[in-house]
């Protein structure tokens, strides 16, 4: 049995979803599936003029057609993407799981069809850039591009050449996607938060693009690699604010010695291993401290901590105020 997810169809729908679509206005399909085997959805949404962002995320029992839209021919333009692969194969695009591409082409059609198949979990993140918009970004920073790069967003003309770059997605990177997949926030502070991460794994993919910097610009006593692995030991942290692993062990996870990792913790962040834990836990507790189910005490346990006094004085050293004198600062 094969499964169809139609973007044209679901549009037909409801036509107002696109006559209205507006930013931060996400748009969203779901697979449906009779036998409730599979399950999953595609989402779109527009974060800032310019700059989009679609999510596919499926868990499939059957094969999979989603339908773009229709193959028809329309004016040539340029499209910008970067495409992460989380999981799952991109038989289509040739992508493996963890990594992703780059791509600058002009198109003069519209539409397709992806196959996802059977008993794979499918998750993959798009960002879309209009060519305008990535030149703002970039900046007077153009010039460290490849040429071909720079030819294709800077010729307002059609050429047939593509820019076609694919590479392992780093540490970093996978960091990044999963604050987007997992934003904590509601609000303008969620859509705020979502567009700094999107830029934010822009200039992270971008990274990989451009020619390595000379020697002498690297974090002293650092190689690439190791900055790598300090970004996942920074993940680990985020993924384990509730039980964290001692330095040892976190040194061991992320690959480097003790001293390396303390050492360059302070070179990429500025800041100790515990002072980068105890600023993202006491982040995390004041999200908590808005839920008004939850008591003090319960907020103190959800982070790790066993004392209720000692959270509270962590928590007055970070922001100058008692976890109670906030919680009553909230609006009700």
């Amino acid at each position: 049995m094969t499964l169809f997810l139609s973007v044209p169809e679901a549009l037909k729908q409801h036509p107002q979803a696109e006559q209205r679509r507006s930013l931060r206005q996400p748009w969203t399909i779901p697979l449906i599936d009779a036998s409730s085997k599979s399950h999953g959805y595609r989402q779109s949404v527009d974060l800032r003029p310019g700059l989009n962002v679609l999510i596919d995320d499926y868990t499939l029992q059957d094969d999979l057609i989603v339908e773009t839209d229709k193959v028809a021919p329309c004016n040539p333009e340029l499209a910008v993407e970067i495409s992460c692969m989380v999981s799952g194969h991109n038989r289509l695009e040739k992508v493996r799981p963890c990594h992703s591409f780059f791509v600058a082409t002009w198109r003069n059609s519209e539409g397709g069809e992806f196959k996802w198949q059977a008993d794979e979990r499918i998750l993959k993140v798009d960002i879309h850039i209009e060519p305008a918009l990535f030149e703002t970004l970039v900046g007077d920073q153009m010039g460290t591009f490849p040429p071909l790069l720079r030819q294709l967003i800077q010729n307002s003309q059609p050429i047939k050449e593509q820019f076609w770059h694919m590479q392992p997605t780093t540490a970093a990177m996978r960091c990044v996607i999963h604050q987007i997949l997992h934003c904590p926030y509601q609000g303008l502070t969620r859509w705020l938060y979502l567009e700094s991460k999107v830029i934010e794994l822009i200039a992270l993919r971008l990274d990989q693009v451009i020619p390595p910097p000379p020697a002498a610009l690297v974090a002293p006593g650092l190689q690439s690699k190791d900055i790598d692995r300090i970004h996942y030991a920074s993940a680990i942290l985020l993924q384990r604010l509730d039980n964290p692993p001692s330095l040892l062990e976190l040194a061991r996870l992320a690959g480097l010695n003790d001293c390396k990792l303390k050492k360059g913790f302070r070179q990429v962040f500025g800041t100790t291993v515990f002072g980068y834990l105890q600023t993202h836990r006491m982040e995390r507790a004041k999200q908590l401290l808005a839920e008004p189910s939850l008591k003090i005490a319960g907020v103190a346990q959800a982070m790790g901590y066993a004392n209720q006094s000692y959270f509270c004085r962590m928590f007055k050293q970070q922001f100058g105020i008692t976890p109670q004198c906030y919680r009553n600062s909230l609006p009700r």
